[in-house]
Parts: C-alpha cells; sequence; structure tokens
C-alpha cells in the first residue's frame, strides 16, 4: 500500500481514485481477512463455525464486542479508519462489498477498486492481525511495525512516545 503513494497521495481527496494497483491490494487483503476471520473463530473457540462474513460477524462481534471500535491511522496521511464500524449496524462493510464486487463482477465494478477501499481492507487486515497477535502486541515484540498503518495511539502512552507497539488491545485488556 505504501508503494502507491509514489502515485496517488493517500490523502481524502484521492479516495475515489481507482487503479489496477488497487484492485490487488483490494483482492488480496480480502482473501487475507475471510483466512483469518476463520482463524481468530477457531483460536478462541468461537461457538459458531462460520461460514461467510455474515457469521464471522455474528461471533466475533460477540466474543469482542470492541473488535469493531479499533481505528487504524496513517498518520502520515491525516487519515483515521474504523474498517469493522459497520458491523456495529449488523451490517458488512462497504469495502467488504466492494471486494466481493471487484472479484466476481470487475469489469462491472471496477471503479470499486479504489484507494478507499484499499486502504480500509488493508485496515480491516490490520485489526484482524493485531487481534490475533495480542500477544506479541502486549510484549513489544510485534515487529517489524507496518510503516503506513498504526493502531490507535490511546491504547498505550508506549506507542505514543515510541512508535512501536506495547499496548493491550480493548477486548483483552488485563
Amino acid at each position: 500500500m505504501a508503494a502507491t503513494a509514489r502515485y496517488v497521495e493517500p490523502t481524502s481527496a484521492n479516495t475515489a481514485c481507482y487503479s489496477v494497483e488497487f484492485a490487488r491490494i483490494l483482492l488480496t487483503a480480502g482473501s487475507e481477512v475471510d483466512v483469518l476471520c476463520k482463524v481468530l473463530c477457531q483460536e478462541h473457540q468461537l461457538p459458531v463455525s462460520p461460514v461467510n462474513i455474515n457469521g464471522y460477524r455474528a461471533a466475533i462481534t460477540k466474543r469482542f464486542p470492541g473488535f469493531t471500535k479499533l481505528e487504524i491511522l496513517a498518520p502520515r496521511y491525516g487519515l483515521v479508519r474504523l474498517p469493522w464500524q459497520q458491523w456495529d449496524q449488523n451490517s458488512n462493510p462497504n469495502w467488504w462489498r466492494s471486494y466481493n464486487d471487484v472479484k466476481h463482477e470487475r469489469h462491472g465494478h471496477f471503479a470499486s477498486a479504489n484507494l478507499r477501499n484499499a486502504l480500509d481492507a488493508m485496515a480491516g487486515l490490520f485489526v484482524l492481525v493485531s487481534y490475533l497477535c495480542k500477544e506479541e502486541l502486549r510484549a513489544r515484540t510485534a515487529l517489524p511495525w507496518p510503516q503506513m498503518l498504526t493502531l490507535d495511539p490511546s491504547l498505550s502512552s508506549y506507542i505514543r512516545t515510541n512508535a512501536r507497539p506495547g499496548h493491550v488491545l480493548p477486548d483483552f485488556a488485563p
């Protein structure tokens, strides 16, 4: 994602810009989100064995109420993303719908392969990775830390001062 900044500045004004590269990012991130949702459900022995995003939504939000509220920042560009916020309204994120549209009918939905959806898909994936690597985050061993995206610094003073992980996610507070 950071490499695309050479061509399209990741700002609010450019979020509708679409490209083959954003399609690649959206499709790759969406595919990984599907895999990691399943892994998160398995690792936490959630009672439901979800088969699609609706099942993941029900299982994950029940076990992790803070999941939908986790802000992902792109500090260099002043962007704040809440990639799973629509799960609070029992709806799937716009970027997920765009992922499926681009995956199944790219010819009719190519404009959905835009900066906003690619960034939100990456932010959604970052949330999942953070939940799966909660112990590494707490121990400050989740390295290398991403250069473009980061977690909300209000979760820890350590991340504000050292630009590295070292915090506890809301659903795993001691």
